[in-house]
């Protein structure tokens, strides 16, 4: 007869294979009762990472509170900062490195070159931020989306318009950053920009050399006795190379009678150029121009008729009391301003008198001090929901598709420009324009993608 089965303790490994943990005994062999003693936890030591990011973290902990807020922002930071350097990089590349190299092939200082190279890229610091709110988005929302992050979100109840608002608002803080490099970097170095072409330049008289700046438009006021008594508005000015004068190109001379006391166009001279004398003997302290190729304008009341009248003519001796280094250094260039300045300095120009495409220009670009900085914004709603996709796709992939979008959003931003320029749309909707569109187009595609 068989006897009952009894339960039986096994001093050696257990019979059914479960593991000693399992069956709640220790594994030690022999039946040891006491554990296996732990091994020590190891002290974290505070590294050069800790120090660096002590402060960014700090500020994460302060206005993002929750960890999904700051998970997210983790994300998108690596690849913002990835994407600025890349845009500068392919923005200083691609315009000014092949002309820069060609110089220190014709015997440029180095320093020089590197001087204009480094102004290059604090000016274009801020065009590239957009560009890479645009390309952290795309690929920091697609990693999450490839690895399903996103769902999982989902599934614990957070939208993808929750996790959408950390792009927007890490997009606002670039545009407010932008917005202190126009004012504050922006400026200054554009100055020191413009001198050291144009040191170079004299030094290089060639055609290279003088495609090394971009000439625009500028104003130059000329005072006497504390009062306006000339602004003369030119195209394009190129200082004295080889015996060739200081010319300007494009002028329009505004003389104001300064008798009468209430600031009234005299007279106006449009001329294709303009070229610097000297000083005139007869007047030590005198200062002029010759202009060629003039159309001059008699306002009513200082003829003998008392109408306008309009006069040709080949050449004409003109007053300005300027030297070409004057002129260099007084003329106003958008780049060399802040917002606040151009506008004041608009202003003078209108009550003086001064109009046309010049003005336009400076108000545009006025417009733009602001609207490019806010293009982070809008590229920031743009670039996150077009990266939740439900397949997984590579960086490469959202690097192409940035630049797609970059392409199309600023070549709409230079039409408006021109058209700006030109008078066909206000300065507001010419600077806006592409960022009300590409508003709307980001609310869209956000509320969509839910």
């Amino acid at each position: 007869m068989k006897e009952p089965l009894r339960e039986t303790q096994s001093e050696g490994p257990d019979p059914l294979g479960v593991p000693a943990l399992l069956a709640g005994r220790p594994e030690e062999p022999g039946g040891e009762e006491n554990p296996r003693p732990r091994a020590p936890r190891t002290r974290r030591t505070f590294g050069l990472g800790d120090v660096l990011f002590f402060v960014p973290r700090l500020v994460l902990r302060l206005f993002f509170p929750k960890l999904l807020d700051r998970y997210i922002m983790g994300e998108l930071v690596p690849p913002l900062i990835f994407g600025w350097v890349l845009f500068i990089i392919l923005w200083v590349m691609s315009i000014e490195l092949f002309k820069l190299a060609s110089l220190v092939a014709r015997g440029a200082r180095l320093d020089a070159v590197g001087q204009i190279l480094g102004l290059r890229i604090i000016l274009s610091s801020s065009y590239c931020l957009p560009m890479a709110m645009l390309l952290a988005g795309l690929l920091a929302f697609g990693r999450l989306s490839g690895d399903s992050e996103l769902i999982a979100m989902q599934a614990a109840g957070v939208r993808n318009i929750r996790t959408i608002w950390n792009a927007f608002l890490l997009g606002l803080a670039l545009s407010f950053i932008g917005l202190a490099l126009n004012e504050y970097l922006i400026p200054p170095a554009g100055r020191a920009l413009r001198y050291a072409e144009e040191t170079l330049k004299a030094e290089l008289a060639g055609k290279l050399a003088e495609e090394l700046s971009e000439q625009r438009a500028f104003v130059v006021q000329d005072m006497e006795k504390g009062e306006l008594s000339r602004v003369v508005v030119a195209r394009r000015y190129e200082p004295q190379q080889y015996g060739r004068p200081a010319t300007m190109h494009d002028v329009t001379y505004m003389q104001y009678d300064t008798a009468r006391g209430d600031q009234q166009v005299q007279a106006i001279i449009e001329a294709a150029r303009a070229e610097y004398i000297g000083e005139d003997k007869g007047h030590p302290g005198t200062r002029v121009w010759k202009f060629f190729q003039c159309k001059t304008q008699m306002m009513a009341g200082y003829t003998a008729q008392g109408q306008k009248w309009v006069m040709a003519s080949d050449d004409q001796t003109l007053t300005l009391n300027k030297t070409p280094q004057a002129l260099v250094r007084d003329q106003k260039n958008a780049t060399d301003m802040t917002y606040r300045e151009i506008k004041k300095y608009i202003r003078e120009m209108r009550t003086k008198g001064v109009g046309g495409r010049p003005l336009r220009e400076l108000d545009v670009e006025a417009e733009r001090k602001l609207s490019i900085p806010f293009a982070a914004l809008v590229l920031g709603l743009i670039g996150a929901p077009l990266g939740i996709r439900k397949q997984r796709t590579t960086a490469g992939v959202g690097i192409g598709l940035s630049l797609l979008i970059i392409v199309i959003y600023y070549a709409c931003m230079a039409m408006l420009n021109v058209m700006g320029q030109n008078g066909q749309v206000s300065p507001a909707v010419s600077a806006w324009g592409a960022n009300a569109v590409g508003l709307l187009v980001g609310l869209y595609l956000t509320l969509r993608s839910g």
